[in-house]
């Protein structure tokens, strides 16, 4: 029986984000993910030519696993057309998994060196105005009040969410290996909250459309999907040029 190379490859991409989350990027090399894996080093490269191709690789593996968890947790949330709903689906499926709260913080202690590489995956991210696109999409359909200032709204979700992950995540915690000051609220009691401060602000008084809010939401993640494919496959077009010449 002939090796799966998709199997194999899914395998060095676990191994590297272990190594990422224990060791971080800068200490990370192939030969530890070889060694990892049990692979020889020369049979990582047909699959990653680079450190910073399996990196790259494994951020894409995620976010693609990440917006159809999001999606999955949508379907199973009776309000899940609220924004309210919406954006705490997204925090936990995001908190829920390290490697993921690490991409959405921009965690220096993963990604180390790479985060200040010219042309790094970040930088060509699809823009934050994700979250304005998304919220006035919202607003069209009657899931979010005329009167809401989107522009505001969406600047402030865009840097409370990464400040909730760093703060609250696991893996933050156990870093700075101290237990939760008791005076302090949790994780959950601060979710909840700004779950419940989103609900009293952009809810219309009538109730929101619930179904037109999943369809908005998913429409979004589609097109933000579809445009990060796009850069992807930019840059794999540009690897393979680099080592034709």
């Amino acid at each position: 029986m002939g090796i799966d190379e998709n199997e194999r490859k899914q395998t060095i991409l676990d191994a590297a984000s272990e190594l990422l989350l224990w060791q971080g990027y800068d200490k990370t090399t192939m030969s530890d993910v070889a060694d990892a894996v049990g692979l020889n080093r020369a049979l990582i490269y047909p699959h990653f030519n680079s450190k910073d191709a399996l990196v790259e690789a494994l951020i894409v593996r995620e976010l693609e696993r990440y917006m159809d968890e999001w999606n999955t947790s949508l379907d199973a949330d009776p309000l899940g057309g609220a924004v309210a709903s919406i954006y705490r689906s997204m925090v936990h499926v995001v908190k829920g998994n390290s490697l993921r709260a690490a991409i959405h913080t921009r965690d220096e202690r993963t990604f180390g060196k790479y985060l200040r590489k010219p042309g790094n995956l970040f930088t060509r991210w699809p823009p934050t105005s994700f979250t304005r696109d998304f919220l006035l999409a919202m607003q069209e359909v009657g899931v979010v009040r005329q009167d809401v200032n989107i522009k505001a709204l969406a600047v402030i979700l865009d840097a409370l969410t990464p400040a909730i992950l760093e703060r609250l995540s696991s893996r933050v915690a156990k870093s700075h290996g101290a237990s939760r000051d008791s005076s302090e609220p949790t994780y959950d009691e601060l979710l909840e909250t700004i779950a419940e401060m989103l609900e009293r602000m952009v809810t219309p008084p009538e109730g929101a459309n619930l179904e037109a809010g999943k369809a908005a939401l998913r429409q979004g993640l589609e097109q933000t999907r579809v445009r990060f494919r796009a850069i992807i496959k930019q840059q794999q077009t540009q690897w393979k040029e680099e080592e034709e010449r």
